[in-house]
């Protein structure tokens, strides 16, 4: 096979992980790898994809699903094809809805678009898309095209010049990838049953044919269950009902009534009771005849307004009629500003392995990696894996160059929460503050804990992540506390927000993460219901439905801190339960702590 690996000498876990990959290709295997930072995964799985792909006539898909994720494959496929003097091409591809230039999109979310997009080429009434099949263009789309045929472009870098040129950057890319051998994609790309059949005939490739490299793969059962999960409310039935009424007034009736039947069964609910679980048969039954009708009407309601409420509505009771164990069915109750009810339906998936079941079987093979896929054995049953090839690897940074302290003074149990116990955290953050001296974030487990706290926590330079903000506030945010870097700056933010994993903030950018408490999810009766699904079906249904994705967040939060073998940090996980032995064995065994009950080991690792 071709050596594609384009730099001088390999780590010693990243060449192991390139011959896994490689045994991987040959026989037909998938891979799952916990591959910490600093190994070097998206090279080690792209130089063996692609020269396996180029010598046997495969394509490699890549997939992540993080924006920023792409332009670490991007450059790193730039290095190899300059390195190794090859000729390859890379198409990449991000949401169409956030490939398109057009500016009256903007509030439509990515299934309204994909609706509205498909009406307006359809009609014609797309410029770009029209531009870019022009032939009265086609000298300008040539000299377009002729670029990105000739250069590996990160999208954005695509995006730019075909809305310099008017021309629909999807269509490009799509051209662009027929002759491309790797192509980067979002998870949504191929997850999705009808968007993946569609997609794939579009760029000419054939799942059979692709090697599918999932990056990140923690993510992966969260976004798979998501993505076959739906929900309706009074709110949006409004909203159905006020458009039937100006296109079809008969549909309008039937919604109405679809409303009494939702509002009608809220009566399950309690004062003290703000959702339960309910059945299939509790609302009122529709024909498929009306469904298919609220489709066509959708269709209309597209072309003047680009959404439809009754389109999403169609498509929930197409999910709701389905009769399958793997979904739960809930009716909720919350509350808008002005106090009134919101009564929500939802049916959601439970299973992952739904969705990926098909990939697995049909793809030449698949490689999940991510640097905290831990533990495997959980992975591979809720993949639905059949015997994959599963390799870990130890974090191969100096240990002298981190310290992993248990600090067990407080406890953020629901039990423990009390006035008391907030002043008890904040005064430790506060000594933090003063002992930390350079950058440091401080996770808390959610908005409601940290805002019970953040009022007593003082600091000249401090940064609140808050609930909602959109992306440029908060890469605002992060460009300001790196710029800060010398006056010392704290960030509070939530283990699993904006800032909890793929941010890199390299040397002294960031020498602190503190974890404050253990970030469990919600309890609520969609958790409920994953841990008694996963109880059924593997017998460990708190492990894999509770306890482990917690820990998975705490594994993304502490590898903030150390991003290079140069980096030096300290992570403080802060919370008497991290002593508990049947909490510590969901780290990986080469995570090594100390313990204490103040902050002079901080103090001497920074020395």
């Amino acid at each position: 096979m071709l050596d594609l690996f384009p730099f001088d000498k390999h780590r010693d876990a990243q060449e192991s992980f390139m011959k896994v990959v490689g045994t991987a290709l040959k026989h037909k295997k998938d891979v799952l790898a916990h591959v910490p930072t600093g190994v070097g995964k998206t090279v080690a799985t792209l130089a063996p994809s692609l020269a396996f792909a180029l010598e046997n006539k495969k394509h490699v898909i890549f997939l992540t699903s993080k924006h920023t994720h792409h332009k670490i494959a991007v450059e790193t496929l730039k290095i190899i094809k300059d390195k190794k003097n090859i000729n390859f091409q890379v198409a990449d591809f991000i949401g169409k809805r956030w490939m398109c230039p057009r500016e009256d999109v903007g509030a439509l979310n990515s299934k309204e678009f994909g609706e509205f997009c498909r009406y307006v080429v359809e009609n014609k009434e797309c410029p770009y898309y029209e531009n870019y099949y022009s032939r009265s263009r086609i000298f300008t789309n040539k000299l377009l095209l002729d670029e990105l045929n000739n250069n590996i472009f990160h999208v954005e870098e695509l995006i730019d010049k075909c809305r310099n040129a008017h021309a629909c950057s999807f269509e490009a890319a799509a051209d662009l990838a027929k002759k491309s051998k790797v192509v980067i994609l979002d998870y949504y790309h191929v997850l999705n049953p009808i968007t993946r059949a569609n997609f794939f005939k579009k760029i000419e490739k054939d799942v059979e044919d692709c090697i599918f490299i999932w990056d990140e793969a923690h993510n992966l059962a969260g976004r798979a269950r998501e993505l076959l999960s739906e929900y309706i409310n009074t709110l949006s039935l409004d909203s159905a009902i006020k458009e039937a009424e100006r296109f079809n007034q008969d549909l309008a009736s039937v919604i109405v009534g679809l409303k009494e039947s939702l509002l009608g069964m809220s009566e399950k609910l309690s004062l003290d009771k703000n959702e339960v679980l309910v059945n299939k048969t509790d609302l009122i039954n529709l024909k498929d005849e009306i469904i298919t009708e609220m489709f066509e009407t959708a269709e209309k309601v597209i072309e003047e307004e680009k959404r439809s409420y009754l389109n999403s509505l169609a498509g929930f009771l197409m999910l709701w009629k389905q009769e399958d164990k793997r979904f739960t069915r809930i009716l909720k109750r919350s509350f808008n500003r002005m106090g009134k009810p919101i009564i929500s339906l939802y049916y959601n998936c439970l299973d992952p392995s739904i969705v990926l079941a098909p990939i697995i079987e049909q793809a030449h093979c698949n490689i999940f990696m991510s640097g905290t896929l831990h533990p495997l054995d959980m992975y591979e049953e809720i993949f639905g894996l059949k015997t994959p090839i599963k390799v870990e690897y130890e974090n191969p940074f100096p240990s002298s160059n981190r310290l992993d302290l248990i600090v067990p003074n407080i406890s953020t149990k629901y039990t423990s929460r009390n006035l008391e116990m907030y002043e008890r955290i904040a005064d430790n953050i506060n000594e933090l503050i003063k002992v930390i001296k350079g950058n440091k974030i401080f996770f808390f487990p959610s908005y409601e804990l940290m805002d019970k706290v953040k009022d007593k926590i003082f600091g000249e330079n401090l940064f609140i992540e808050n609930q909602g903000t959109d992306k440029g506030s908060r890469e605002a945010l992060l460009r300001k506390f790196v710029e800060l870097k010398d006056k010392s700056c704290s960030l509070l933010a939530v283990s699993s927000g904006s800032f909890g994993e793929s941010v890199d903030l390299i040397g002294d950018h960031l020498v602190g993460v503190v974890i404050v408490g253990i970030p469990f999810g919600k309890v609520d009766l969609e958790s409920n219901e994953l841990i008694r699904y996963y109880e059924e079906k593997f017998k460990k249904g708190m492990e894999y439905g509770y306890i482990i994705p917690a820990f998975t967040s705490i594994m993304q939060n502490s590898g903030r801190c150390i991003r290079s073998e140069n980096d030096k940090g300290v992570i403080v996980y802060l919370d008497e339960r991290y002593l508990s032995p049947n909490y510590k064995k969901y780290f990986p065994s080469t995570v090594k702590f100390k313990v204490a009950r103040d902050y002079k080991e901080v103090e001497k690792f920074f020395k």
